[in-house]
């Protein structure tokens, strides 16, 4: 992955939720949300790490995550939401899997307590590397409903009509 993808962000909407180990970046689209995390090694993003993935979340696949980031973010009840993006049918290729969660309820007889964390789960690979698990705190979540919000907002305007 190269920083090619930073030249979209200055004409359309996007969303980056920042962490001291890596950035995600949000890019609604009519056809999906582009996710791209760039790992930071020294201080600064490292494109070509091993880390660093570009991942499109189907529009299809938009609505449950938009449903479950609103729901974390108002401390609802909600299961977790799981998208597996298939990459191809080759014995070596790995599956995507995107998994947005919190911890078990801390709640008297497992109800919400409001204490419950957060998390992104994106992993592409073996590796550690290729696990990435982000805390999302309310900004976070928040900016996941938006950028989710903005992606069905896109794909329903007649200006994207296919």
């Amino acid at each position: 992955m190269d920083a090619s993808f930073l030249e979209h962000l200055n004409d359309r909407v996007s969303f980056k939720i920042s962490k001291s180990f890596g950035q995600l970046y949000l890019l609604p689209r009519a056809e999906g949300l582009s996710l791209y995390y760039v790992p930071t090694v020294n201080g600064e993003p490292d494109y070509s790490s091993l880390g660093a993935c570009e991942v499109m979340v189907s529009l299809e696949a938009v609505g449950g995550l938009w449903a479950t980031s609103r729901a974390f973010l108002y401390g609802v009840e909600s299961l977790d939401e799981n998208i597996l993006i298939r990459t191809d049918d080759t014995p070596e290729a790995n599956d995507i899997l995107i998994k947005l969660y919190r911890d078990k309820p801390k709640g008297a007889q497992g109800s919400l307590s409001g204490d419950e964390i957060c998390w992104l789960r994106i992993v592409t690979g073996r590796s550690e590397e290729e696990r990435r698990r982000i805390k999302l705190g309310p900004r976070d979540l928040l900016c996941l409903e938006l950028a989710c919000t903005s992606v069905l907002t896109l794909s329903a305007s007649p200006l994207h009509a296919g």
